[in-house]
């Protein structure tokens, strides 16, 4: 077998790693009791963006521009805090939706509240040093 195929082999297929940096839309000062929340089906769900363009394009295409809502950067640790504090009551967090997804499309799409802290808690970029890190409950969680 050439090397080219044994490197083909081995590979695996690529994993979608947690940003550090995510966004969401928000009214007034508060990030967390102003922070945008979907009723889907009688589950409230945090919408959470990778991107700030997503994010904006979100708020663009949904009007929320109009209605005061506005883009606001957070680290993975104060979106931590946020789910675990002002937004203690979400129990989903959909991943960059589409203003155009139904809120049962939405509900669809979400991950547990635990299981989205558990990814981003667990992810590299979330790395500190002294801590022991385990880059394989991303595999797990997706």
């Amino acid at each position: 077998m050439t090397e080219d195929k044994k490197t083909q082999q081995n590979r695996r297929p690529p994993v979608r790693r947690p940003a550090s940096t995510w966004w969401l839309l928000a009214k007034g000062k508060s990030l967390g009791a102003g922070a945008l929340i979907a009723d889907c089906g009688g589950a409230q769900t945090l919408l959470v963006f990778s991107g700030e363009g997503e994010a904006e394009v979100f708020a663009w295409l949904g009007g929320a521009y109009e209605d005061g809502w506005q883009v606001r950067a957070t680290s993975a640790g104060e979106l931590v805090s946020i789910l675990y504090g002002p937004c203690a009551g979400v129990g989903r967090v959909a991943l960059d939706p589409s203003p155009v997804m139904s809120p049962e499309t939405i509900r669809l799409v979400s991950l547990s509240r635990e299981r989205f802290v558990g990814w981003i808690v667990d992810s590299p970029c979330s790395y500190s040093p002294g801590e022991r890190h385990d880059a394989r409950g991303l595999a797990r969680l997706l």
